[in-house]
């Protein structure tokens, strides 16, 4: 155990998610530049690199979360609901505020593109939440089947 409190099988379950979700990210940049280049916007420019960046490291957090590799074993004076509790919170803070600037920034005038920017990251903020509801749902029942 270093100073990151997770044992060899945790950092070692970190690690392969992480190398995993770069690989992934690598490879959704270069479809979505090939895509550029046979004349496929998906999306604007600078909003295509931000959705990809989210799943990239999207998928990293849900996989080192659904390992048991985020926090070690003993870390800090929190207790693990009390650290669930307060990353949900924090998550859904920082969704509602995505949510809403970009339901504001929804009635600007778009620079030649469809509009729907605003639209995608709300979708891929519900996503999110969807997303860490369901991990925190699975970690509440594995806890309760250990008990």
């Amino acid at each position: 155990m270093g100073r990151t409190n997770l044992d060899e099988r945790q950092l070692q379950n970190k690690h392969k998610a992480g190398n995993q979700a770069f690989i992934l990210l690598v490879f959704l940049l270069l479809a979505d530049m090939g895509l550029q280049n046979y004349g496929i916007h998906w999306l604007e420019y600078p909003l295509s690199n931000y959705i990809i960046f989210l799943i990239g490291v999207g998928s990293y957090l849900v996989r080192i979360i659904w390992n048991g590799s985020y926090v070690g074993p003993g870390s800090g004076n929190l207790t693990a609901n009390g650290r669930s509790l307060l990353g949900a919170v924090l998550a859904i803070l920082v969704a509602l505020c995505v949510i809403t600037a970009a339901w504001m920034g929804s009635s600007g005038k778009t620079s030649g593109g469809t509009g729907a920017g605003p639209v995608i990251l709300m979708i891929s903020t519900a996503v999110g939440l969807v997303i860490l509801g369901t991990v925190f749902w699975i970690r509440r029942r594995n806890n309760r089947e250990e008990a």
